[in-house]
């Protein structure tokens, strides 16, 4: 999903909450523009403490991975974290091709407010458009015959896929890193972070990271770089 508050930054955090401990995998961006991981750590919620509550439930202590994150040597405060596939709505839907940017999301929102469960007031969503897979359309313009490509004008549909989530577990999430010290850039599901490692990580280095399984470090990395280059 869309950068929350765009910024202008040169280091990020990316940060994933799992039941027994937190990962994070700290990026930057050298003034060349050749991205890489400065640093991975992973924080045991054994070592958080247990009498303070978290204000997002489920989740540690802010206060403590304020001061655990800054031991470890992770000084990024620009943070981008996964969000829970219980919590995420993902719909695929076809909209007329060419249509103005407002166009698409009044579409868009007239389907939301058919199918989610709660208000579209109380919704934080984001888009983006799937590539075609229709051999007609993946076809060279110069190879395509006359009648065909009037048919594909007259007829012509985008594909896009939309993500939303409640508004108010969103806020919260902002609150609780707010108080951690960081700044809520972006959220999205493990799955886009993960893919995004995939097709970056030739770039940045394929460096095993200590303590923390590879899907771990797959996500956690895809996090940080989405900050930077989403």
């Amino acid at each position: 999903m869309r950068r929350l508050f765009p910024r202008s930054t040169r280091r990020s955090l990316g940060l994933v909450v799992q039941p027994d401990g937190l990962a994070l995998a700290q990026a930057s961006a050298p003034v060349k523009g050749c991205l890489h991981i400065q640093r991975w750590h992973w924080l045991a919620l054994q070592d958080a403490p247990k009498t303070q509550q978290s204000l997002l439930a489920g989740w540690p202590d802010p206060a403590w991975l304020r001061n655990a994150r800054l031991k470890a040597g992770c000084q990024a405060q620009d943070a981008a974290l996964s969000i829970e596939d219980s919590r995420l709505r993902r719909f695929n839907l076809t909209l007329q091709s060419g249509l103005h940017v407002r166009d698409q999301v009044k579409a868009i929102e007239a389907e939301l407010n058919r199918q989610l469960p709660w208000p579209l007031a109380d919704t934080v969503w984001d888009f983006h458009t799937l590539p075609a897979t229709d051999s007609a359309a993946q076809m060279n313009p110069t190879h395509r015959p006359a009648w065909l490509v009037a048919a594909m004008q007259a007829q012509a549909v985008q594909h896009v896929e939309v993500l939303a989530t409640q508004r108010a577990w969103v806020a919260a999430c902002e609150h609780w890193c707010r108080v951690a010290g960081l700044w809520l850039m972006r959220l999205e599901p493990a799955w886009q972070a993960e893919a995004r490692w995939q097709l970056q990580s030739s770039e940045v280095g394929r460096q095993p990271a200590q303590g923390m399984a590879p899907h771990l470090q797959a996500r956690a990395g895809g996090l940080a770089l989405g900050v930077l280059a989403p």
